[in-house]
């Protein structure tokens, strides 16, 4: 199964290694989902994991394995299609709704509320960690 993941679901995974996001990300790492990124969502992750505040919290090396399975192991779509049909307040999401689209991916996995309430864009879904997860559990990742 083809998704990509929102940076704010990549903060919790780091930041609670026990959660739903983290398990996400390791079934991702784990080879059973592929993660679709772009050159501007993975810059968008490297901003912000490289913050001040979450290297007080998780340690650079963490923080540098997910970089780098986001680097060498997404399906990496290098410039997207601009969409211009879907408004979006925060530009970082728009640009991870291109790279999903373009990718092929089935659902983004997000905890962001606007996200939430658009629901999704062409066939992509957006979902929280919870739903992905049990998507997971009935799909068995295909």
């Amino acid at each position: 199964m083809r998704i990509a993941i929102d940076t704010n679901v990549l903060i919790a995974a780091v930041t609670r290694p026990g959660g739903t996001s983290a398990r996400i990300v390791q079934t991702w790492l784990d080879g059973r989902l592929e993660v679709v990124a772009s050159t501007a969502t993975i810059r968008e992750v490297e901003l912000v994991l490289g913050a001040g505040w979450l290297a007080r919290m998780v340690s650079p090396e963490v923080i540098e394995v997910l970089l780098e399975a986001l680097r060498t192991r997404s399906v990496f779509i290098e410039q997207p299609p601009r969409i211009l049909d879907l408004r979006l307040k925060d530009a970082g999401d728009l640009r991870l709704v291109e790279a999903a689209v373009a990718g092929g991916a089935r659902y983004i996995v997000t905890t962001d509320r606007e996200f939430l309430r658009a629901r999704g864009y062409a066939d992509v879904e957006f979902v929280t960690p919870a739903e992905f997860e049990r998507l997971l559990g009935e799909t068995g990742g295909q």
